[in-house]
């Protein structure tokens, strides 16, 4: 693995881009059906895949949280291979090296492979698959009728040593762990299928590779910084919510804080991932399609009026947009003040603008709470939107919109935003702080609005 030092160097941090151009895979790709047992979770597992009994687990970032329930699932016994990889970017040629866009994967893609369909030699094929994207990893799985494992279902199995379900109490275990993150990681990685197996069965969750999760995005990591006021200001609201609850496993902080650097186009030689599934993602059909903006993003998003509609329809006019939740008592309201002294410092022009703010809270953001949050501040019907969508659809626009968002404790800790989007759905400008000097957006958008 690589030292924490070492983490912006390995990172190959690229520039924000706003310009989306997410290539899905084709309809028709294989799904694996996940039978119920006694109507529970999952039954015997497919090959190459575990099945994991879920429990309850004690997450690292908050003190204040209560454990968190993970139900049973499957997942990959080992690493995806180059060997495998190979074949999804064969059958998928959209995906290929030469092929890919900037906007779904950095220039690292695959960097270490010798050409589009030619990973190296024998010894390579059946090493893990690194220097892939977040966009890439996930099109891997839904390919296979799989998805990326969630951070909750991953570090539930990265409890477990090799002979018990958890071991984050054992001091031997933990220094394990801190032996391996501190390796830097070698060009040569060992085959998959030989890595270290632990309690379930599971090869390689730890000494091999960093791997992705479905929701990297919620991971937000500061310390014991509740009175930095720049925290406060550009990284998230509830920052004090995410204090580790257990500062001596270091180990899980490196994990953690790694996730906290990544966005999802980032491809890293010490990065891979493996897939999962479970009785609740029925069957998970491979999306089709590809789509250019946000604006092209799949799924379907529900109004204040509780009117069904795609982010396409959002299209035709410059709009200000945001995210966060209804409830929230202290980003959103100030991000809510910003946005109508946009709306207010525009005048006329603000006829021709449209300000959407998208909820992350779909289980307590209805549409009459919606609207009565549009009510309460006295938000223009003709020019706002409120939306509201399920998990996996607002997960795919924060990725895209790199926005991070996480639940704690029924609440929401999350990043501040508030971008500019031009008529087709491009991000052009952008704000990451509270209170923020809002010339720059009013800007952004009277450029947009000129003949």
């Amino acid at each position: 693995m690589i030292r924490l030092s070492h983490l912006s160097a390995q990172m190959n941090p690229v520039l924000h881009r706003h310009k989306l151009s997410i290539h899905l895979l084709l309809a028709g790709a294989a799904v694996i059906s996940v039978a119920k047992a006694d109507g529970q979770g999952p039954a015997q597992p497919p090959p190459g895949m575990v099945k994991i009994t879920g429990g309850a687990y004690a997450p690292l970032y908050s003190k204040l949280a209560g454990p968190r329930q993970v139900a049973d699932f499957l997942l990959d016994e080992c690493q995806v291979t180059n060997r495998d990889f190979l074949t999804f970017v064969t059958d998928h040629p959209e995906w290929r090296r030469s092929r890919i866009g900037r906007n779904l994967a950095d220039t690292k893609y695959l960097s270490h492979w010798r050409g589009d369909l030619d990973p190296g030699g024998d010894e390579v094929l059946d090493a893990p698959v690194t220097n892939v994207s977040w966009f890439a990893a996930k099109a891997y799985c839904a390919a296979l009728g799989k998805r990326l494992p969630t951070q909750d279902e991953w570090e539930f199995v990265a409890l477990a040593d090799a002979a018990r379900p958890d071991a984050s109490k054992d001091p031997k275990f933990i220094g394990k762990l801190l032996e391996w993150y501190s390796k830097p990681t070698r060009g040569d990685l060992p085959s998959a299928a030989t890595a270290e197996s632990n309690y379930y069965g599971v090869r390689g969750l730890h000494g091999v590779v960093w791997e992705w999760v479905g929701d990297f995005n919620s991971t937000m990591v500061v310390g014991d910084s509740r009175g930095d006021n720049s925290i406060e200001r550009k990284l998230f609201c509830g920052g004090a919510s995410l204090l580790a609850s257990d500062v001596g496993n270091y180990a899980a902080f490196m994990r953690y804080a790694f996730r906290s650097s990544l966005q999802g186009t980032y491809c890293v030689n010490s990065l891979g991932f493996r897939a999962s599934i479970s009785s609740a993602d029925n069957g998970l059909a491979a999306p089709a399609g590809s789509f250019t903006t946000i604006y092209g993003l799949p799924g379907t998003w529900q109004n204040q009026n509780g009117d069904t509609l795609v982010l396409a329809r959002l299209g035709g006019k410059p709009r200000v947009i945001s995210m966060g939740f209804t409830r929230c008592e202290y980003a959103c309201p100030r991000i809510f003040a910003d946005m109508q002294r946009i709306e207010n410092a525009l005048g006329t022009d603000a006829e021709k603008v449209g300000f959407t703010f998208f909820s992350i809270d779909p289980k307590h953001d209805t549409p009459a709470a919606m609207e009565k949050k549009m009510a309460e501040l006295k938000m223009n019907s003709e020019r706002w939107t409120f939306l509201t969508a399920p998990d996996g659809t607002v997960r795919d626009l924060a990725v895209a919109l790199e926005f991070k968002f996480q639940e704690v404790q029924e609440f929401f800790a999350h990043s501040n935003l508030i971008a500019v989007v031009d008529a087709g759905g491009n991000v052009v400008h952008r704000e990451e702080s509270l209170g923020a000097d809002i010339v720059p957006t009013v800007t952004a958008l009277r450029n947009l609005l000129k003949p």
